[in-house]
């Protein structure tokens, strides 16, 4: 903007510009850099800019894992999206009590706001007891001291204690994407760290708004809500039922069996292991029982006392 640099942006909103006709290249051997045009459409704010070029996105390449940390799990793999890009995914932690680290450290501009931006999916699990946070420390002396430890900014992302600027439903999950603001002040060394633990998080390089607005939104409210159905489904189609080494009737056996037959359940296990099965006594025989049926009942239960 006459003749001055006034900042940066993302290369899609450049390429925006210029479509629009609020910009042009400034050359054709330096496509990366665009010249705004004074016309009649509303121009660019300068403020935008600014604060567009102090977004550091998540780079899956800057980041590897904290040596200090003895039972790292960790994968960095390539995916193709649903857009059809082939994309790098950093996996971290895992269903156990491992402790993994992933850090990167930066030098950027002192006395300066940032936003640090990253999508995240999964980094969660049921029991709520999972630790999956992200840190970003200051070192004014240019190395990782307890000191610096101990000044360091945390943002839990467990249960969206930290909230999203947006979440999605996914094939994979839940996907988040953050975006969090932090100041350097009169630093210019700093450390970026993502932890996870009793979970698997998956992070991925941010896109724009748009690349997610055809996906359903989501919250953590809505993902209980539909574990605990699914949980309440699968516990009513798998009932088990022991009787080992117990002393059962025929006619209770009987009474099971038609039960498990004719109930709601997709699965059903009975185990008869070590189980001894009397004969019920003349009272106990119902006089309207149906033969052909106690004859199929019979059949069944000798496949499961054999099995």
């Amino acid at each position: 903007m006459n003749g001055k640099r006034i900042g940066a942006t993302y290369p899609k909103r450049a390429k925006g510009l210029v479509k629009n006709g609020r910009a042009e290249y400034a050359s054709d051997c330096e496509k990366c850099t665009i010249r705004m045009l004074d016309t009649h459409k509303p121009t660019v704010d300068v403020t935008e800019v600014n604060n567009m070029g102090k977004v550091i996105d998540f780079d899956p390449r800057d980041f590897k894992a904290d040596k200090s940390c003895e039972n790292n799990v960790i994968a960095k793999y390539f995916v193709t999206d649903k857009d059809g890009e082939n994309v790098i995914a950093y996996s971290i932690g895992n269903w156990n009590w491992d402790w993994t680290q992933i850090c990167c450290d930066k030098k950027l501009e002192k006395n300066t706001d940032y936003v640090f931006r990253f999508v995240i999916v999964g980094g969660y699990c049921n029991t709520c007891n999972e630790t999956s946070r992200f840190e970003i420390v200051p070192m004014p002396d240019g190395s990782f001291t307890d000191e610096a430890y101990e000044d360091r900014y945390t943002y839990d992302l467990a249960q969206n204690r930290y909230k999203p600027v947006l979440c999605k439903k996914t094939d994979e999950g839940m996907l988040r994407l953050f975006e969090i603001p932090f100041s350097t002040f009169d630093c210019e060394d700093f450390r970026f760290v993502f932890v996870a633990m009793h979970a698997i998080a998956t992070l991925y390089a941010p896109k724009e708004f748009s690349a997610y607005a055809d996906l359903e939104d989501t919250n953590f409210d809505q993902l209980r809500d539909e574990i605990n159905s699914k949980n309440s489904e699968d516990n009513s189609a798998n009932v088990m039922m022991d009787f080992t080494g117990a002393h059962v009737t025929r006619s209770t056996v009987t009474d099971l069996l038609t039960m498990a037959r004719f109930g709601k359940s997709e699965n059903v296990c009975i185990d008869f292991t070590g189980a001894v099965i009397e004969d019920d006594k003349p009272d106990d025989i119902q006089a309207d029982a149906d033969d052909t049926g106690s004859d199929d009942i019979a059949v069944e239960l000798m496949d499961v006392a054999d099995n």
